[in-house]
C-alpha cells in the first residue's frame, strides 16, 4: 500500500487542477475541527476540494503541504485502518520540517475505509493540520461523524448546482440588479432550462440523450455502492421497484402500505419493513428526500404519508416517461430542493378543510406558505391555489404567502399573496435581489 500512496501523492503534486465552476459553499476552517462535505455521488464534492486547494495555493501555501487522496481510486482498494499511518509516513518522508508547518489533508469518499474516524481523530489531535473529508452517505454525516469524531467536525451538505451556479456554469452574463425586459426573458429561459436539466455538474454541456444516460449511471452507482454493497441488500428487484416508483411519481405522497401491497401483487417477495428500510437507505444516500406533514404532533408526522422528492431534476428527466404532463412535478421538486439546500425545515400542510399547501417553514416569527404551480392562467387552478393559501393563512398567527410559477408575477387583490416567476424566487432565496 505504501507504493500506491507514494504514486498517488506524486501524481497529485504534478498534475494540473481542473477548471471548475466556483461553488457557493462555506468552507471556512475552524481550528481543531475536520470539515466534512456530505452529499450524493457526483454532485461536486471532489471539485469543492479542488476549489479549496486552489484557494490555498493562491494564498501562498506550498503544494507539498497539501495532500489529496480519493479512496474510490482502484489503487486503494482494500485500504484498512491499519494502513492509515502509512499516509503520514509518505507525506512527511524526507521533509521533517513539514511537521512544524500547518498542512492540509483532503480525504475523498473516506467512508470506504472502515473505522476511518479513528485515524482522523488522531490526526487532528496530534498533527498541525486541517482536514477535509467527503462522503456519499448521510450515515457519514449523522452517525459516524457524530460518534466517531466526538465534536471534532463541522458538516457541510453539498447539492447539485444552485441556479446562480448554473448561470455561472453556462457563462450567463445578466444584468441582475436592474432587470429589464430582455434580461427577464433570458432569465425565464434559463430558469426553465434549469428546471428541466437540473444542476448535476457533469451533465451541463451534454446532449439530452447523453445527459440522461449519465444521470441514470449516477442512480445505478448510488443503488449498488451506497445501498446494496454498503447495507448488504439482497432483494435488489424490490429495491429497484421502489426506486422506479418514486422516480416516476415524484412530489406525491408515498403510502408504504399501498406500495407494499403493489409489490406483493407483482409477485415480489418483500416485507413491509423492507420498504421502510429501502426508503431510509436511499434517503441516507441523498437520492430521496421525504417531506412530512407540518404539525407539532410527532405521532401525526409518523402516521401521515410523506411526500417524496428527488435530489435533482436531471435525474427526474432521465426517468420520466411523459415529461410534458409532469411540468408541475418538475417545478415543485426544484422548489423543494432549493428550500432544502437553503437549510429550511420543511413540511407540507393540510388546512382544516382539507386543502393542501405544498411547503411550510418558519422564518423568525413568520410562517412562510408556498404553493407551486406551473401556470395560473387556468381559472380553476388559480382559485385552488389561492384558496389553500387563504385558508392556511387564517390558521397561523403571522404568515407570508407565495405562489411560484414558471414565468408569472403579480400580487393578489388584497396584497397578501405574492406570485413570483421561478427565476426571481430562486435568486431571492440565494440572496440576490
Amino acid at each position: 500500500m505504501k507504493e500506491a500512496l507514494e504514486s498517488l501523492y506524486g501524481d497529485f503534486l504534478e498534475r494540473q487542477l481542473p477548471d471548475l465552476t466556483e461553488r457557493d459553499c462555506d468552507l471556512e476552517l475552524v481550528q481543531g475541527k475536520a470539515l466534512a462535505l456530505i452529499g450524493m455521488r457526483r454532485v461536486g464534492k471532489t471539485y469543492l476540494c479542488y476549489q479549496q486547494i486552489k484557494e490555498l495555493l493562491a494564498n501562498g501555501v506550498d503544494r507539498n503541504r497539501i495532500l489529496y487522496l480519493n479512496f474510490e481510486d482502484d489503487r486503494l482498494f482494500g485500504f484498512e485502518l491499519s494502513n492509515c499511518q502509512t499516509i503520514l509516513d509518505v507525506f512527511y518522508h524526507g521533509q521533517p520540517e513539514k511537521k512544524s508547518e500547518h498542512c492540509y489533508f483532503f480525504f475523498d469518499e473516506i467512508q470506504n475505509v472502515p473505522n476511518w474516524e479513528r485515524f482522523i481523530r488522531r490526526l487532528i489531535d496530534t498533527e498541525k493540520v486541517s482536514v477535509f473529508v467527503t462522503g456519499s452517505s448521510a450515515k457519514l454525516l449523522s452517525a459516524e461523524i457524530a460518534t466517531g469524531l466526538r465534536g471534532r467536525s463541522l458538516d457541510r451538505e453539498v447539492f447539485p448546482f444552485s441556479f446562480k451556479e448554473y448561470l455561472s456554469a453556462h457563462s450567463a452574463s445578466l444584468n441582475l440588479p436592474r432587470v429589464g425586459a430582455q434580461t427577464r426573458l433570458k432569465l425565464n429561459q434559463h430558469a426553465e432550462a434549469y428546471c428541466r436539466r437540473g444542476g448535476l455538474p457533469e451533465i451541463q454541456m451534454l446532449s439530452a440523450i447523453r445527459a440522461n444516460e449519465v444521470a441514470q449511471s449516477y442512480v445505478d452507482a448510488v443503488v449498488l455502492r451506497d445501498v446494496v454493497e454498503r447495507h448488504g441488500v439482497s432483494n435488489i428487484e424490490a429495491l429497484r421497484a421502489l426506486l422506479y416508483h418514486v422516480l416516476r411519481n415524484p412530489t406525491t405522497k408515498l403510502s408504504v402500505n399501498k406500495l407494499y401491497l403493489d409489490l406483493k401483487s407483482r409477485g415480489l417477495r418483500v416485507a413491509k419493513d423492507d420498504v421502510y428500510t429501502f426508503i431510509r437507505h436511499l434517503t441516507d444516500a441523498y437520492l430521496f428526500f421525504p417531506l412530512p406533514i407540518w404539525t407539532r404532533s410527532e405521532k401525526k408526522r409518523q402516521v401521515n404519508p410523506k411526500k417524496m422528492y428527488v435530489i435533482d431534476n436531471g435525474i427526474l428527466n432521465a426517468y420520466m416517461t411523459q415529461r410534458s404532463e409532469n411540468n408541475g412535478a418538475f417545478l415543485e421538486n426544484l422548489v423543494f430542493m432549493t428550500l432544502r439546500r437553503n437549510g429550511h425545515e420543511l413540511g407540507y400542510y393540510e388546512t382544516k378543510r382539507g386543502h393542501e399547501v405544498d411547503f411550510v417553514y418558519e422564518k423568525g416569527d413568520t410562517t412562510v406558505l408556498i404553493q407551486v404551480s406551473w401556470t395560473l392562467k387556468n381559472e380553476t387552478t388559480r382559485q385552488r391555489e389561492l384558496r389553500a393559501l387563504e385558508e392556511a393563512s387564517t390558521e397561523f398567527k403571522k404568515t407570508q404567502s407565495i405562489i411560484v410559477t414558471l414565468d408569472e408575477e403579480w400580487i393578489s387583490d388584497d396584497g397578501k399573496i405574492q406570485v413570483l416567476p421561478l427565476w426571481k424566487f430562486l435568486l431571492l432565496l440565494e440572496g440576490i435581489k
